[in-house]
């Protein structure tokens, strides 16, 4: 059954202009059918002092011909019963404006005798939850929607991207830079049509293994001492520490994986080369393409205050992005929200939760855009410490890379000797510009990347609006209500007929 006839594709118009107020002083309506014989029988019974309440249920003045609405059931004689709630519970303000103050008054003390009636209790909490426990579960929905589609753009459709940044960041001898996105989006191109487009997903699955790792360790971690507790901050960077000391040998096979040029891999990679080869680094034993690489402690050693400043940065950038997005969406939200007291009719409650949808899918996106933003800076600020890493951790690896200095065609190996940090520091200003280009080589493959990624998200984040509307309006609960009180109406005669005989 469709509950909103002035829906269409999922859009709805301002719900408080096209619906009037519910007034009980406005003049009777004659185009409102008149109620069953039953309904008004049964509220002439209620009390005295709803006698207005009462006329203006039997003269029509509740429902309005455009729209049918779902007013009190006619088992709840006491409707200042919904005036005990809570003053910003959905119940107290769907039936605030049909209680006089007078009214009030008089029929509290005749409340007490309708508490121990589960019906009206039961009804009362249904609608006093409804609201909240739908809008918690769409946001909950929305957050996890958000989440999965970052997770699935970042790691998986423009894990491309990333591989030819790799290729183009230990190129030490290459004449281009790819500063730009401009020069990134036409190497990639290139790549593509010269060997295929299973050339840009060299190493996807280990980047997999890798990431679900790190995810898993970082939420432990998360878990047991929280990075925004001051007092355990110490022991969270000790724990990341730890990962990230298991972490790094995984690293240095999975960047191998996906930079090697795939003309020049013979046999198949298994997915538990990724365990094995970095214990066969760490215990001393050289073979394969590890033969001439430097030792894997040392690479540690200078790793670990990359990862875990990484990580100390990315937080704080997050945490600063995020606050000022958050005041910048409260300000906006208030100066545009509607007032909450135009609840009329429990329809109101569900239009009004439709209307929230896109306030809902706004704030899940702003953790979504605070983590871009702080992944993408965090990386770009230590972009020239990570070349120095890559560089390192290739050396002597004898590792042969597509060539991405003009056509892409071919293949180029790396034979670098660094002795180390400051020698490699010294010969990318000496050989590669004394500007410092060198250590930004690849760089427009970041931009490229990132820019893609919050594009995407973007998009996402329209669809899962649009999903999440037609999912409320498909799922919603009025139609519990509306047999409920009508079940109620269809025993109050049979039961009033056995009491007369």
């Amino acid at each position: 059954m469709n509950l909103y006839p002035d829906l269409g594709m999922g859009l709805r118009p301002n719900h408080s202009s096209s619906i009037p107020s519910l007034n009980l002083s406005s003049p009777t309506n004659s185009q409102r059918p008149n109620l069953p014989s039953y309904v008004n029988e049964e509220l002439l019974r209620s009390s005295s002092s709803e006698n207005s309440f009462v006329n203006a249920i039997s003269n029509g003045t509740l429902l309005s011909p455009a729209r049918q609405k779902l007013s009190l059931p006619s088992f709840l004689p006491s409707p200042s019963r919904f005036i005990q709630q809570l003053p910003a519970s959905p119940a107290s303000l769907l039936l605030s404006p049909l209680l006089k103050k007078s009214d009030t008054e008089k029929s509290l003390a005749s409340s007490s005798s309708l508490l121990n009636n589960d019906d009206e209790t039961n009804l009362i909490e249904h609608i006093d939850h409804y609201f909240t426990r739908r809008r918690q579960y769409l946001q909950h929905n929305i957050d996890v929607s958000l989440n999965i589609s970052k997770w699935v753009l970042e790691n998986i459709v423009f894990y491309s991207v990333e591989t030819l940044r790799r290729q183009a960041q230990i190129q030490s001898e290459s004449s281009r830079s790819y500063l730009t996105p401009l020069s990134a989006i036409r190497m990639i191109y290139t790549m593509k049509y010269q060997q295929g487009s299973g050339v840009l997903w060299k190493g996807c699955f280990s980047s997999l293994i890798l990431t679900t790792a790190e995810t898993i360790t970082d939420n432990l971690i998360d878990e047991i001492a929280p990075f925004n507790d001051p007092s355990l901050r110490i022991k969270h960077i000790s724990l990341k520490t730890i990962s990230s000391f298991l972490l790094i040998p995984m690293y240095s096979v999975h960047l191998l994986r996906s930079i090697q040029s795939d003309l020049t891999i013979v046999n198949h990679w298994s997915p538990l080369t990724i365990f094995i080869e970095p214990f066969q680094r760490l215990l001393g034993i050289k073979t394969g393409f590890y033969a001439r690489a430097l030792p894997l402690w040392y690479l540690i050693s200078l790793s670990l205050p990359y990862f875990v400043g990484r990580h100390a940065l990315q937080y704080f950038l997050n945490q600063y992005f995020f606050k000022i997005r958050e005041e910048h969406f409260h300000r906006k939200e208030q100066s545009t929200n509607p007032d909450r007291d135009q609840f009329e009719t429990i329809d109101d409650i569900e239009c009004r939760l439709i209307d929230t949808i896109p306030n809902l899918v706004n704030q899940s996106f702003l953790r979504i855009e605070a983590n871009i933003f702080s992944v993408f800076l965090s990386s770009f600020l230590l972009y020239p410490y990570e070349t120095i890493l890559n560089r390192l951790f290739v050396q002597g690896t004898r590792t042969i890379v597509d060539n991405l200095d003009k056509t892409g065609v071919g293949c180029v190996p790396i034979n670098t000797r660094y002795e180390g940090v400051f020698d490699c520091c010294r010969t990318i200003i000496e050989t590669e510009g004394s500007c410092g280009r060198g250590f930004f080589k690849g760089i427009g493959f970041l931009i490229l990347k990132f820019g893609l990624i919050y594009a995407s998200a973007h998009c996402l984040k329209i669809v899962i609006e649009r999903l999440a509307i037609i999912y409320t309006q498909n799922t919603s609960e009025l139609g519990k209500f509306h047999h409920y009180i009508i079940s109620k109406q269809d025993q109050e005669p049979q039961s009033n007929q056995y009491e007369s005989n």
